[in-house]
């Protein structure tokens, strides 16, 4: 950290930014990991976080929606079939504009 602030202080700026925000220095970044590694020797039990309780309903079109009122829209999987139709279908579209852009050329 310390290095690239001396080397490229632009980059260490984009690249650290949140810790130049919270006045966050390379020692300080290193006492924050020595005090949390202090703290876990101390107590090494790791306390499971309370579940939030949220259910997901599927709707139609593989639309879920959450207990808390978010919305996702899931891909559907397609068969190893659709997979290589697809791509064929690429391909010919690339070679179909391969072959337009040699005959406007050779005009």
């Amino acid at each position: 950290m310390e290095m690239l602030a001396e080397e490229d202080p632009t980059k260490y700026e984009a690249h650290f930014s949140k810790y130049i925000a919270g006045d966050i220095d390379g020692e300080k970044l290193e006492d924050m990991y020595t005090e949390a590694h202090s703290k876990i020797r101390e107590d090494p039990e790791h306390e499971l976080a309370e579940k939030k309780g949220i259910t997901h309903t599927k709707g139609e079109d593989n639309q879920f929606t959450s207990s808390d009122g978010t919305e996702h829209v899931r891909s559907k999987k397609i068969t190893l079939e659709q997979r290589r139709a697809k791509v064929a279908a690429k391909i010919a579209a690339a070679q179909a504009k391969l072959l337009a852009a040699d005959e406007d050329e050779d005009e």
